[in-house]
């Protein structure tokens, strides 16, 4: 707990000396620190990887340090009674020398009559990294801490603004006062829980506000929102071009295909593998557009937004976005 105080205070220093960059220099660190950052990512994607031993550290506070002498593979299997798998084996002498003896151990360990060490047990206990790959965790944890002061910082902002509205009583300060009282009222339950006795007040009260309040207006707005979907789906499948029509011929069929009602229309007709007929069953049908027709379309799109999705990456990495708040100076 010591410790968690110590990086919240770091934290807090070092934010209370950003504040205290010039107006000019504040776009150039970010750009910096934005390029440092991402250049990890990169570098550990591409960088070439080589074969080491998974979880290299548990398997050495398990059987000790190894030594620096290639192992016998078949040699020791023999020795132990156990049985390995020649392609397991293989795999297992493409690691470095020390590696090497802790994949054996690990696999006699592993290895019984009846379950032999074959490749695919070699595969778990073989995997490829770079020189930053062991850092890969330690960068991710520290997103995350960054992540949590943004997390900070928002809510700072949120209730500064709903504060000031309800200070100056402008229309809907009452949302603004019901609002903050909410965010009180759910941080004290769910943090108070971890702190008390298991079953007690505030574990209740925790699981009033989650599971009885916020996930039941979540569904109601939910619910909201699929009227306006159905309204959506109405004018989208109004026939007005050919295009229209094949939309709402598919999604009737798609539809009938999965409601009792339209499976019961084509019941009658034969559903062996080998009966051609019951190709022109509705759930038939209906399986073949969503898996067959609309299925390759979905993953198309979804290439699509991923190639997009790294362009905009790229461009926010080499701070080559363009737009209000890049333009901005800070």
């Amino acid at each position: 707990m010591g410790m968690i105080f110590v990086g919240l205070l770091i934290g807090i220093v070092i934010l209370f000396v950003l504040t205290l960059v010039p107006n000019r220099l504040r776009k150039p660190l970010i750009v910096l620190v934005t390029f440092l950052s991402g250049c990890f990512y990169a570098v550990e994607f591409f960088y070439p990887t080589h074969a080491v031993v998974a979880n290299k550290q548990d398997l050495i506070k398990k059987y000790g340090a190894p030594t620096q002498t290639a192992p016998d593979f078949a040699a020791e299997a023999q020795k132990a009674g156990k049985a390995l798998d020649p392609e397991a084996i293989k795999k297992l002498q493409e690691l470095s020398p020390e590696d090497a003896q802790l994949a054996l151990k690990a696999a006699l360990e592993a290895t019984t009559p009846d379950k032999p060490f074959g490749p695919e047990a070699a595969e778990k206990l073989v995997t490829q990294e770079n020189f930053l790959t062991p850092k890969f965790k330690d960068v991710s944890d520290w997103a995350l801490v960054l992540q949590a002061f943004a997390i900070g910082l928002g809510i700072y902002s949120l209730m500064s603004v709903h504060l000031r509205n309800i200070a100056m009583k402008r229309a809907g300060w009452g949302n603004s006062a019901t609002l903050i009282a909410a965010i009180f009222l759910m941080a004290f339950a769910h943090i108070g829980k971890e702190y008390s006795s298991k079953g007690g007040w505030l574990e209740t009260l925790d699981s009033l506000l989650y599971n009885g309040l916020m996930k039941n207006l979540d569904a109601t707005m939910f619910s909201i929102i699929a009227f306006y979907i159905v309204s959506a789906a109405y004018r989208a499948f109004r026939v007005r071009s050919i295009e229209a029509t094949i939309l709402l011929v598919a999604a009737a069929l798609v539809m009938l295909g999965n409601v009792p009602i339209g499976q019961a229309l084509t019941n009658w007709l034969p559903n062996g593998k080998t009966d051609v007929l019951g190709n022109l069953r509705l759930e038939n049908i209906g399986q073949w557009i969503l898996k067959k027709a609309s299925n390759p379309a979905t993953m198309a799109i979804d290439f699509g937004l991923a190639v997009g999705a790294l362009a905009t990456s790229l461009r926010l990495w080499l701070s080559l976005e363009r737009g209000s708040y890049f333009e901005e100076e800070l």
